[in-house]
């Protein structure tokens, strides 16, 4: 019993700790940028942006249509999260705003 229990558990485990992500470098802030993860069915709990690198003024990020903006400039390394319930795909939004140079690293991801 103590041995179906522990496959149980460690099958348990496994399952749900899926993550889905990808990554893309940014440097043509000519035009906002749309990021599609295709999640292949399976289920996910949130998802996250993490962005890296160096921009000459201000861009934003929404993690979804509706989301708030968050506006990020000069040297960044942050990373956004949310709640989030999907099996699909799911969107994430970039916008160069006022800025013209830079390189950024995003990696966005579902968990």
């Amino acid at each position: 019993m103590k041995n179906i229990f522990i496959t149980f558990l460690l099958t348990f485990i496994m399952i749900s700790c899926i993550t889905t992500s990808e990554d893309v470098v940014i440097d043509d802030f000519s035009e906002p940028v749309v990021l599609n993860l295709d999640l292949s069915g399976d289920m996910h709990t949130s998802k996250a942006m993490q962005v890296k690198g160096f921009v000459d003024d201000s861009v934003y990020i929404k993690l979804c249509s509706t989301c708030y903006k968050d506006y990020l400039k000069g040297k960044i390394d942050t990373t956004f999260r949310m709640d989030f319930a999907g099996r699909d795909s799911t969107l994430f939004y970039f916008y160069p705003f006022k800025a013209k140079s830079g390189k950024l690293k995003i990696t966005y991801s579902a968990l």
